[in-house]
């Protein structure tokens, strides 16, 4: 998965010319064998600029020499160079990981490419060893994958080889989004859909219904339409949800305790005395003890 990353690097919006990627793949491992970890992508950048891999017979070719101008905003001097310049600092030693890159949607074209270096860094990790179970949960899919109708083959390769590595080596690949639609909105989206064996549908529009009936995604008749049609949720109490598995399907209550309710609460009227808490020096637990005694919960 590194060369669909760097592939990405060079191009967001068109597929690499067959060549390119294949000489992309060849660099990478001349380098990784002469400089091992310390490779950079300044040293990618700097051995495209000559147009030349002997290797391959491929001298003064202008397509290699593009790769250059390509890696260059994430190479030394480019506006990227923090990112990728120097030793790697991401330390995944911890049980329990959470990653948040809420920052970098504000510019999607190095979203895109730390996402895909974080799958193959993460799947990476999975491989190791076998003796311990592993879970890689991506919420917002729609968000780390791209908007609908942005098909993209390379983030679609990569989720297909995350989710079918993971479970050769006691992983596990869950994703998130608001509604079935979106996972039928890019190449990338629906790649992630028809990789899982597991399914949790939260209350759904009929639209939504009606396409994964039309996507054949669920085996779906009239009484499992009337079933998913008739999924509620009440606010701050249940949410129904179906749940589709390999070893059967049936309907079930998602409840929350009030505090992890008000954990987990994306709504204003939670959040905004939370905040307003917190700025008060208390803890997230303090806060959320103090909210629940002013609304009459026993603590």
């Amino acid at each position: 998965m590194l060369v669909p990353g760097i592939a990405k690097m060079c191009s967001m919006q068109h597929a690499l010319e067959e060549v390119q990627y294949k000489a992309i793949s060849a660099m990478v491992l001349k380098l990784w064998r002469e400089y091992g970890n310390g490779l950079r992508i300044t040293g990618l950048r700097d051995a495209f600029k000559g147009g030349t891999i002997e290797e391959l017979g491929v001298v003064n070719d202008q397509r290699i020499k593009d790769l250059a101008i390509m890696l260059n905003p994430y190479a030394r001097g480019g506006q990227y160079e923090r990112f990728f310049e120097g030793k790697n600092n991401v330390d995944f030693s911890n049980d329990f990981i959470v990653i948040e890159n809420e920052e970098l949607k504000r510019r999607p074209d190095l979203h895109a490419v730390v996402n895909i270096l974080l799958l193959h860094r993460i799947t990476g990790e999975m491989y190791l060893t076998r003796n311990r179970r592993k879970v890689l949960f991506v919420d917002e899919l729609k968000q780390q994958l791209g908007d609908i109708g942005a098909d993209d083959p390379v983030k679609a390769a990569v989720i297909e080889e995350a989710a079918r590595r993971a479970r050769k080596y006691g992983g596990a690949l869950g994703t998130a989004t608001q509604s079935a639609d979106d996972f039928y909105g890019s190449a990338q989206m629906e790649a992630a859909f028809n990789c899982s064996d597991w399914v949790f549908l939260l209350r759904q529009k009929p639209e939504s219904i009606e396409m994964l009936d039309r996507k054949g995604r669920l085996t779906m008749d009239e009484p499992k339409k009337r079933l998913l049609n008739s999924l509620r949720t009440e606010a701050g109490v249940f949410s129904e949800l179906y749940i589709s598995s390999p070893v059967g399907e049936g309907v079930a209550r998602a409840i929350l305790d009030p505090a992890t309710h008000l954990l987990f609460s994306n709504k204003l009227e939670d959040n905004a005395p939370i905040d307003e808490l917190r700025a008060q020096g208390l803890s997230i637990d303090e806060a959320i003890s103090e909210l629940l005694r002013r609304r009459g919960h026993a603590v």
